[in-house]
């Protein structure tokens, strides 16, 4: 202390040093927040830092009194979670009610939680009642749960005493788990079924008895060296070659040899656009030595582009692409094969965020790989041989035990017996080396009674544990082989309850990484009901920066694998805001639709939910004396009829003259509308698109899955079609095809059909206005109405260049399809872009462009210029996008408005 006094006299800034050094020396610590007080107000909240050194709340207010705005004090301690670490630990109770004052400020939500943590670290009733004040805000519940597990007798003195709704729900959980703290009449103990009745696999689980160990036996072989290959699928080639930008970075500033200067420089700072379009002569040599770019921000199409247009020329710069940033772009090495991609892809099995890929790729590429895969077990020890032995077993379960075995004999007897051995191991005995805990906010008696399927009675406590330990061992693609046994035992409608309820506990307990399982859980028994309810967290997590939760909830559905859940999946894949995550449901959909040899649309067609309709596309709500049908108007809207013929737009509530059931048809009422409104949307959006794209049906297809279909029939049955030779037609009340005349009109099912679109319907457009209108049929979209332009596109273009617009009103062209570049520096955007076919996509350049934080910092923009990837438009093509730029109302620059006078 002495030493340190010294220094005490020589700045302030010294003082402040040692008081931080010294918390003891209390007067030390007075004395300097009273000469902070006397500085200059600009300079006083230099004493805040005095905060990590005072030892009681009265030298807190002193502090936070240096500055004027109690608020900004607040905000500077809160923002430094060292020095509110250091305020508890000299203080600690006494402080709750600071702590809670800090929680509520202008916080990042990382501080926040932090705040509610410390707030139930003090173990103290002024600690819980400020959590409990807050209940229902975010990150609090958590902290409850932890105070709950800390002091149960104060958790549930204080919940009886708070009347915060959640409140009730947190004491009935803590009398469930605590039972001795309810009341004797408070008290429900169920009968569980017998020890003896309970199944071996939930009673007494191979993890809870010894377990061998053995060292395993290392063979010192040769690696394989196989060359770098490319394996394509089918068309697969010609469909990469079209991914990514279809236009090549603009020249008009600079040359091809200006690109190819910034690529061969070494720093790796260039967009993969650069090679994706560069001339073949110039590129192609360059391929083997140019750093790999390192610009990877949605880049897996730029990569295809790139592999498909090089083919094996490239592949050793697409391999050192992925490596840098797997978990973006390492799908696109499925085609490629070789030593080099399969050593990396037995490390990518156990990489959450690359798995799935890497399974596909073995799945693709088992022959040649096999070999390596051995090799990758048989020469290594520890750890590593553990992991390399449970990806070898994982690729054994998924059909490839015997080309595993039949690999391993090219490296002579011994090996082919060791490998036979790591593949046919008892599944029920491959367990990781640490068997998972569950958290108390997991315990089994807060969990719904799981009920075996010839029995009456539920579960008892231990074997719901050992459930909840076989989840936790579980991922999506890699199940630990009792959940299977546990489906033939439990009722699997049961264990989606029970799985959905483990995942709410999950979200309330704030989503902790070290149960992230619950999530796959959902994928692994899951159902209908299950997706129905994941869906609209999926669409919101990324708005609260949990774009890695929502990525594994696509996977999920994608597990669930029902015509329900990839329906779901399918909207995302359409209609997500945010474009990562939307081009991984968009993957995941043409994955599927792959399998099953179908294209994702003709896929999205099969994946339309009936919603329990009836074949004649209504449903019947029954309410015993009364009774409401359910119908659809042209735009999919629930229209609820009643038996005097008046429609209603909502179902009425049951009342207490209504039956028993009618609570039960009001809440499938309540489902149906949910279950519609996450589909018409999107499915009516799929036949325009049809309609503008000349997407073509067979006859028979059609009539299978879209006339057929109890709730598709409403859209197409509004509709105009046409077959290849011309013929249009509609579909009469009794789902035939008939002519403008009411005729019925002979179409075979393999037959091409079309949507019509009014300007490939020349005169006979004019007749089906009058047909629909005198039908008083509307339709889902403007078709026979739609207007249609024939002029010049190029000359409505130049009218456009150099005028201003409303930056409103460019932003509205979204509800026709058009979208803003991803963002670039600062968060810039300056351009809006469409795709008006697969191969042609339009954009309009402005100045000075939008933001992507604030789209409409600037209230007017100038279209500098649009520009066509490809020069030639389809007749169709050409009008639907003059008919977007049609309702952009410009008007002409005058010379005085220098805040669109700059250049992009």
């Amino acid at each position: 202390m002495e030493r340190l006094a010294e220094f005490r006299g020589s700045c302030f800034a010294r003082r402040i040093a040692t008081s931080f050094l010294l918390p003891t020396e209390h007067d030390w610590v007075a004395a300097d927040l009273q000469k902070s007080s006397g500085l200059d107000r600009y300079q006083r909240s230099i004493g805040l830092v005095l905060l990590a050194s005072v030892s009681d709340v009265a030298a807190v207010e002193t502090a936070f009194e240096l500055v004027e705005d109690r608020a900004r004090a607040i905000w500077n301690v809160g923002i430094y979670p060292r020095i509110l670490h250091a305020m508890c630990a000299n203080i600690g109770p006494g402080l709750e009610p600071i702590v809670g004052e800090i929680f509520d400020g202008n916080l990042s939500s990382a501080n926040k939680k932090r705040c509610a943590e410390i707030l139930a670290e003090f173990d103290t009733d002024a600690g819980v009642s400020e959590l409990l004040d807050r209940l229902g805000t975010k990150h609090i519940e958590p902290a409850v749960l932890d105070a709950m597990d800390r002091a149960p007798e104060r958790a549930a003195r204080m919940l009886e005493e708070s009347d915060k709704p959640l409140a009730g729900a947190l004491l009935r959980d803590l009398y469930r788990t605590h039972p001795e703290l309810a009341g004797p009449e408070s008290r429900d103990e169920p009968t569980t079924l017998s020890a003896n009745a309970v199944p071996t696999l939930l009673a007494s689980p191979p993890w809870l008895g010894p377990r061998k160990a053995s060292a395993p036996v290392v063979i010192d072989v040769d690696e394989p060296s196989t060359e770098l290959f490319t394996a394509w699928l089918p068309g697969e080639r010609e469909e990469w070659a079209a991914a990514g930008t279809p236009y090549p970075p603009s020249v008009w500033r600079k040359t091809w040899a200006d690109f190819i200067k910034e690529v061969t420089d070494g720093h790796g700072r260039y967009p993969l656009s650069y090679v994706a379009h560069a001339p073949d002569d110039i590129i192609r040599p360059l391929l083997p030595t140019i750093t790999e770019s390192s610009y990877l921000w949605q880049a897996e199409g730029e990569i295809r582009r790139i592999l498909a247009r090089f083919d094996v020329d490239a592949a050793d710069y697409v391999l050192r692409t992925v490596i840098t940033k797997p978990a973006q772009t390492v799908h696109v090495l499925l085609p490629v094969g070789g030593s080099a991609v399969a050593r990396r892809m037995v490390n990518w099995l156990q990489a959450r965020s690359v798995r799935p890929s890497a399974l596909e790729w073995f799945d693709r590429h088992i022959d040649s790989a096999a070999p390596d895969v051995v090799a990758s077990v048989l020469r290594q020890k520890g750890a590593p041989r553990l992991t390399a032995e449970k990806g070898m077993r994982t690729l054994a379960r998924r059909g490839h035990r015997d080309v595993l075995v039949a690999a391993a004999e090219q490296f002579g007897p011994k090996a082919s017996a060791v490998v036979a051995t790591i593949v046919d191991l008892d599944p029920l005995a491959v367990l990781p080396r640490t068997i998972p805990t569950t958290p108390a906010w997991l315990d089994p008696a807060l969990l719904p009674p799981l009920v075996l399927t010839d029995t009456e009675a539920p579960l008892p406590a231990d074997a719901v544990q050992n459930v909840l330990v076989m989840f936790a061992m579980s991922r999506m693609d890699e199940v630990y082989a009792g959940i299977d046994i546990l489906r033939d035992l439990v009722d699997a409608d049961d264990l989606a309850v029970f799985v959905w309820d483990v995942f709410e506990r999950w979200a309330a307990a704030g989503f902790p990484d070290a149960q992230n399982w619950a999530l796959d859980a959902l994928g692994i028994v899951g159902n209908d009901d299950t997706a129905r309810r994941l869906t609209p967290l999926i669409r919101t997590w990324p708005l609260q920066s949990a774009h890695r939760r929502a990525a594994a909830g696509l996977e999920v559905l994608a597990t669930i694998g029902t015509d329900a859940a990839l329906g779901h999946l399918w909207t995302i894949s359409q209609a997500l805001r945010f474009p990562a995550l939307r081009a991984k449901a968009d993957t995941r959909i043409r994955r599927i639709a792959d399998e099953l040899n179908l294209t994702p649309l003709d896929l999205a067609d099969r994946l339309v939910p009936n919603l329990g309709l009836d074949p004649d596309g209504t449903t019947t709500f029954d309410y015993g004396d009364r009774s409401f049908i359910a119908t659809f108007d042209h735009r999919l809207s629930l229209m609820i009829v009643d038996r005097d013929g008046k429609t209603r737009d909502r179902l009425p509530r049951p009342g207490q003259h209504d039956s028993d059931l009618a609570r039960e048809e009001y809440k499938r009422y309540t489902t149906l509308r949910k279950d519609l409104g996450a589909v018409s949307g999107e499915l009516i959006a799929r036949f325009e698109k049809a309609m503008v794209a000349h997407r073509t049906w067979r006859m028979g297809q059609v009539r299978t899955h879209l006339v057929a279909h109890p709730l598709t029939w409403h859209v197409v049955s509004r509709l105009v079609w046409s077959t290849g030779s011309g013929t249009h037609f509609r579909f009469s009340d009794l789902r035939s095809p008939i002519d403008a005349d009411g005729a019925h009109v002979e179409i075979a099912d393999e037959v091409d059909v079309a949507v019509a679109h009014p300007l490939t319907m020349g005169d006979a457009v004019r007749t089906w206005q009058h047909v629909l209108d005198a039908a008083m049929v509307q339709q889902p979209f403007e078709q026979v109405h739609r207007a249609v332009f024939t002029g010049d596109l190029q000359a409505a273009i130049g009218g456009l260049e150099g005028t201003k617009a409303s930056t409103r009103q460019l932003l509205s062209l979204k509800s026709r399809g058009w979208i803003r570049e991803e963002p670039q520096d600062k968060g810039a955007q300056i351009s809006l872009e469409k795709r008006v076919t697969d191969a042609v996509t339009v954009s309009i350049m402005v100045f000075p462009g939008f933001n992507a934080a604030q789209p409409v910092f600037s209230e007017i923009q100038k279209i500098v210029y649009i520009a066509i990837s490809e020069d030639e438009l389809t007749p169709v093509a050409s009008s639907e996008l003059q008919r977007d730029l049609s309702t952009i109302d410009t008007q002409p620059i005058r010379g005085d408005e220098p805040e669109l006078a700059g250049e992009l």
